[in-house]
């Protein structure tokens, strides 16, 4: 009858609008997620950039405010009694500032986060003697190069300005890296950050314009 076969081919539509739809859900889904990925990847720099970017200021500044000698000579031989301080505060903004990150490892009793984010400082005034080292104690991996090689703290003379170095680096985990069939890798997303100490006039107040 003509009513039967109507019946029929519209379940037969039916039921492959199903099948298509079970088809294509999976990937919507997945490009919905690899999106969101982008946006947190994105967010997650912006946070590390800003941390590195104020660590080193802070640092600046409280060079600035208790230099390790007369701001008018050379910096004197570093001591790690006065450079230890430096490279703490520089840890505390960093780890506060990355805090809601997904992996930090924040400490909110110490202002620490030791083992993520990794940190790295160096006062460059040619006397700081714990440039180079993670500033947490922690190893560092392979895959952070931007704090494989170390900082070198050399006076490159006094006409130079000095000035701070922070290095971040930070494992970033995708919202797919334990999926089963598509799968992303874990990853890591590194930031460097200069700030200039103004004025502290070794020959001349360039730095002050």
């Amino acid at each position: 009858m003509p009513w039967i076969r109507r019946r029929s081919r519209a379940a037969s539509r039916s039921g492959q609008s199903l099948v298509e739809f079970a088809l294509v859900t999976p990937i919507l889904l997945m490009l919905v997620v690899i999106v969101a990925d982008f946006g947190r990847v994105f967010a997650t720099g912006l946070s590390i950039e800003a941390a590195a970017r104020d660590a080193a200021e802070a640092v600046a500044n409280q060079y600035l405010a208790n230099p390790p000698g007369p701001l008018d000579q050379p910096a004197p031989v570093g001591t790690t009694a006065y450079y230890t301080p430096l490279h703490a505060l520089a840890v505390k903004t960093v780890c506060d500032e990355t805090s809601d990150l997904a992996n930090s490892r924040f400490d909110s009793g110490t202002s620490t986060c030791a083992g993520m984010p990794l940190i790295e400082v160096c006062v460059h005034d040619g006397q700081d003697p714990i440039c180079g080292n993670e500033s947490q104690g922690a190893a560092v991996p392979a895959d952070c190069g931007n704090l494989a090689t170390p900082p070198t703290n050399v006076n490159a003379g006094p006409n130079s300005p000095r000035w701070t170095e922070i290095r971040i680096c930070y494992q970033f985990t995708p919202i797919l890296a334990n999926m089963p069939i598509l799968s992303f890798a874990t990853f890591w997303v590194q930031r460097t950050r200069t700030f200039t100490i103004p004025c502290y006039w070794t020959l001349g107040s360039s730095e002050c314009g």
